[in-house]
């Protein structure tokens, strides 16, 4: 890397470090820079990935495959569930969808590992209730990709004769 293009990188982190710290003077630059540079703020504003990588970063602990591993299951449950050319709120709910997975699975863990490990029937019942609260919010967002995805397919009339057919097909 060239001398010019790490005193760059060096003059950003230390505008972001200002910036994280509350230092409101940076704001002009730090507007520039996110102009020049969209990649940046969809990283940082997208708070929806930090959760997902939080949720990543607990389920792995220090073990690096394990996040490495699970970070590449969650872009290919992503993709999946988004499809080849997802709308706005399809992309949104694909997102939300991966998120509970991780948090259902989470909870799972911890409650055998609860089970296994012994305790209260009071600590049991509270790990039962967050797994029972995820797996709600889970189903729900399945639910409601479905529904979406049902709304938006095309519907096709097709008359013949006196008879009138109406199919509605799945965009899925």
């Amino acid at each position: 890397m060239t001398r010019k293009g790490r005193s760059d990188e060096d003059n950003l982190l230390h505008l972001l470090v200002r910036a994280e710290q509350g230092d409101r003077s940076v704001l002009p630059a730090l507007r520039e820079t996110f102009d020049a540079e969209p990649d940046l703020w969809e990283q940082v504003g997208n708070l929806a990935l930090q959760a997902e990588r939080s949720l990543i970063r607990i389920a792995a602990g220090k073990n690096e495959l394990t996040y490495e591993a699970t970070e590449r299951k969650v872009q290919a449950l992503r993709d999946e569930l988004a499809g080849p050319s997802p709308t706005p709120l399809e992309r949104m709910l694909a997102d939300r969808i991966v998120a509970c997975w991780l948090q259902v699975n989470q909870a799972e863990r911890t409650c055998v590992g609860f089970f296994h490990d012994g305790g209260s029937m009071a600590e049991a019942e509270y790990h039962q209730r967050r797994l029972d609260g995820a797996h709600r919010r889970y189903l729900s967002a399945i639910r409601t990709l479905a529904q979406v995805r049902r709304l938006l397919g095309p519907t096709v009339q097709v008359n013949i004769a006196e008879k009138q057919v109406n199919v509605a097909k799945s965009s899925s």
